[in-house]
């Protein structure tokens, strides 16, 4: 009786369990996705950032023909 509480309120998770393993590994996907989801709209958001400077205008003259 105590073995089927601890089954229904228990979380003992049997590593040894294929459905374990199949179940992290849907986890794991997941998270993969979920960040290189992140990845992407960060890239998106410095590719924006990049666009949005300005090049540096020098004023360069040639002093010597300046008189």
């Amino acid at each position: 009786m105590s073995n089927f509480f601890s089954r229904l309120f228990g979380k003992t998770e049997d590593v040894t369990s294929a459905f374990f393993w199949a179940n992290k590994i849907l986890e794991l996907q997941k998270e993969n996705r979920e960040l290189r989801t992140l990845i992407v709209e960060l890239e998106q958001r410095v590719d924006k950032k990049i666009d949005k400077i300005q090049p540096v205008i020098y004023n360069i003259h040639n002093k010597q023909n300046d008189t």
